[in-house]
């Protein structure tokens, strides 16, 4: 069986045919209507063989912003447009992520990338979310909060206030432009997130060179994360955690005082750090046997193929 296989992420996405090596193409960008998936999967399956994408007998997605960013059902008729025959399975980036990373045995799962979204589930009747909120109410911990708090420090500096960062200040000017610059720049991009979520690097940066205000950052991301995993840990799933996500390759900046908060507030949690990818996760998915007929929208609907025009 054909799978073609795609993870859409907060700055950047993946797509792999089975037994062939991932493109990379753009991340979300965010319209009055959500998500503009059409030319992002145009440019994302151009570097793909056209006639393996079109033969593909299973198409699954996973898909960052899928849980209130854009409309599932929009999303499903673009993708159904595309492959009218084929099996489609489609994800919130929280179920890729919680099947790569722990296999469909369930437990609990924090995605940490541009943004944050953590999921407890055991792939048949438990489903609970947190966070995932966007950089705007929440996607605490993740990425574009760090940067953004990383450039608040940087202002603040700038500014003559308490808390800023005289590092972290020099760091934003020579990556993004002047500090009287930094709105225009921010303020009119629809990838928002991604800008804020690059800028992440350099607070850890700041913070290996023992700068006060970026290792504070720090470990308040990981308190943030060690809240969402502590409402995800509620549930009733075997008590694992992964932690997983492009932030994660910070280690010990992040995974330190994460450890010891939930030594704290999630005694006895197998604490997992795998080196998957949520596009492993949709791979998973679509071999996966004894999945809910249906899947559990919004969290994961599978249409099955079927004779379409």
């Amino acid at each position: 069986m054909s799978v073609l296989a795609i993870d859409i992420g907060g700055t950047g996405s993946r797509a792999a045919l089975t037994g062939q090596e991932p493109a990379t193409g753009p991340g979300v960008s965010v319209g009055p209507d959500g998500i503009r998936v059409g030319p992002l999967l145009d440019d994302l399956l151009s570097a793909l063989p056209p006639e393996g994408v079109a033969a593909a007998a299973t198409v699954s997605v996973g898909m960052s912003g899928l849980l209130g960013l854009t409309p599932p059902d929009a999303v499903l008729a673009e993708l159904r447009r595309r492959w009218p025959r084929a099996r489609i399975l489609l994800a919130s980036d929280a179920v890729t992520a919680a099947a790569a990373a722990l296999g469909l045995d369930g437990g609990a799962v924090l995605a940490v990338g541009t943004g944050v979204v953590g999921l407890a589930t055991d792939f048949h009747e438990v489903w609970r979310r947190a966070d995932g909120w966007g950089h705007l109410l929440g996607d605490e911990g993740g990425g574009a909060w760090i940067g953004l708090a990383g450039l608040r420090a940087a202002v603040r500096e700038h500014d003559g206030r308490a808390g800023g960062s005289a590092a972290l200040l020099a760091a934003a000017e020579r990556l993004l432009g002047p500090a009287e610059s930094l709105p225009s720049r921010l303020y009119t991009r629809d990838d928002r997130a991604g800008v804020l979520a690059s800028f992440a690097p350099a607070v850890a940066e700041a913070a290996r060179e023992g700068d006060p205000v970026a290792l504070g950052i720090w470990r308040e991301a990981a308190e943030a994360l060690a809240a969402t995993a502590g409402a995800l840990l509620a549930a009733h799933v075997p008590r694992r955690l992964a932690v997983i996500g492009g932030v994660t390759g910070v280690g010990a900046l992040l995974l330190d005082p994460l450890r010891e908060r939930l030594a704290r507030t999630a005694p006895g949690v197998e604490l997992l750090t795998p080196a998957v990818r949520p596009l492993d996760g949709a791979l998973l998915l679509a071999d996966a046997d004894g999945l809910p007929a249906g899947g559990h929208p919004p969290y994961l609907t599978i249409d099955p193929a079927g004779d379409r025009p």
